[in-house]
């Protein structure tokens, strides 16, 4: 049961800040500001408005925290295998996710 909770915290995890630096009224006006100063076709900036490309990248460290300091069995029992794996599985949970919030 320990197991499920954490995985379900991480996933939430990964989908709030996602939410907050792509989405939140918070953070619109530094989002704006920086995305303003990048080049019209600009990687960082489509990163910054994308919650699906976006929650890779904060999947990523968050996962690699978790499978880290949990004591919780490893399937493989090998990082670069089970981090990238985890990470990009809750990455996609994340977009849908967002696919259930309201359209604001």
């Amino acid at each position: 049961m320990t197991a499920l909770i954490e995985i379900a915290v991480v996933l939430l995890f990964v989908a709030r800040v996602t939410r907050l630096v792509v989405a939140d009224e918070i953070t619109r006006r530094p989002r704006e500001a920086i995305v303003r100063r990048l080049p019209e076709l600009s990687a960082l900036a489509y990163l910054l408005v994308c919650r699906w490309c976006l929650s890779v990248w904060i999947a990523a460290p968050a996962v690699a925290g978790w499978w880290y300091l949990s004591d919780m069995p490893r399937w493989s029992g090998y990082w670069w295998v089970d981090v990238p794996t985890i990470a990009l599985a809750m990455s996609y949970a994340t977009g849908l996710l967002v696919r259930a919030e309201p359209e604001e």
